[in-house]
């Protein structure tokens, strides 16, 4: 399985005990006892926690460089096996940096973790502790090998496709549904495979997508107002005429925002105007709106690729994107939104039939 590597000089295993060590309360000790010699099945190492009052605990731990979350669940399995089996009271892995979703993984199997970057999550019932700290969000040292981003307009198309549609689709498919050539859908599959968002058959047919955290991890790379162009103005007569306008407007646009979650999704009220327009100084003089500096009310954005209109659906007469781009609009565009999309992806995951095709 996965071997512990030399990072600066000093193995994972030496820099974790001396990064839990300085995470410790006063009066706990923590050792390391590495094997004598010899491979085992799995772990590197065993952890030994000891309380204050002499009570311990041992931990199985793991250590490897560089873990994708497709390993993070793969190890995951293979130490919560290993610890039922070999009789420790918890496992640990321990690598350089653990992504979110890697960490989620691990979580979800009960499996703690640390990196080195002040990622860490242990928890024990007895002796009873809990560490948990936050590190970095990025990776300080990313593999450059391949693809490794989702920004620009045929990534973005490619996530869209793969949240909106249901598998199983092959290469070929998904190039022809998001307009994209299928050797830049194959690099794209190859970085969302490594990272446990798709499963895909030994053909390459994706046949499964955690839509979920797809559309977070391509949030990632993606910012409602850094990545398209957008303008704040001001509709002195309020959001509900603006509404009343873009009913008779009729060039390209759609509302995303507040404004295009489904009624029975929302939990919040509307109080400003989020609106993707292809023209936007056209759709300012026809909206009767000015550019203002505050008090805004209106966000016009210019798309960064036409993917935001991608499978866009009409409500009350009005034209709004996609659930699955209004969810990263949410996400990205500050505010109240991350709350709001937590709501919107909660509905989504119990109504797929109302949105997914």
């Amino acid at each position: 399985m996965m071997r512990n590597t030399t990072v600066s000089g000093n193995t994972l295993l030496d820099r974790a005990v001396e990064t839990v060590a300085a995470r410790l309360p006063r009066g706990w000790r923590l050792s390391l006892r590495k094997p004598a010699g010899g491979r085992r099945p799995v772990g590197d190492a065993w952890l030994t926690l000891r309380a204050p009052d002499g009570r311990s605990a041992d931990l199985i731990a793991e250590a490897k460089q560089g873990v994708s979350p497709r390993q993070a669940a793969e190890a995951a399995a293979l130490l919560a096996s290993a610890g039922r089996q070999g009789g420790a009271d918890g496992t640990i892995l321990i690598s350089d940096y653990l992504s979110e979703l890697s960490r989620i993984r691990l979580r979800a199997a009960g499996v703690n973790y640390l990196d080195l970057t002040g990622n860490a999550w242990i928890v024990m019932d007895r002796p009873a502790l809990l560490i948990e700290t936050q590190g970095a969000d990025r990776d300080p040292a990313p593999d450059r090998r391949g693809s490794r981003t989702l920004k620009g307009g045929k990534a973005a198309r490619i996530v869209r496709a793969l949240c909106d549609v249901r598998p199983p689709m092959g290469v070929r498919e998904l190039a022809r549904l998001s307009a994209t050539n299928a050797g830049y859908v194959s690099r794209v599959l190859n970085l969302l495979s490594s990272e446990d968002l798709v499963q895909r058959e030994a053909s390459g047919r994706v046949v499964q997508t955690d839509w979920l955290n797809l559309i977070r991890r391509w949030s990632r790379d993606y910012s409602l107002v850094r990545t398209n162009r957008a303008v704040a103005y001001l509709a002195p007569r309020g959001i509900e005429t603006l509404s009343e306008r873009l009913l008779e407007y009729e060039g390209t646009y759609a509302l995303t925002g507040t404004l295009a979650v489904p009624k029975e999704a929302s939990v919040a009220e509307g109080r400003a105007v989020m609106c993707y327009v292809d023209e936007p100084e056209r759709a300012a003089g026809f909206l009767e709106v000015r550019p203002a500096d505050a008090g805004a009310n209106v966000l016009l954005l210019t798309p960064f690729d036409t993917v935001v209109y991608d499978r866009a659906r009409t409500e009350d007469g009005l034209r709004k994107v996609a659930l699955s781009q209004c969810v990263a609009d949410l996400l990205t565009g500050g505010g109240r939104g991350p709350a709001e999309a937590d709501a919107l992806l909660d509905w989504m995951a119990r109504n797929e039939d109302a949105w997914r095709s």
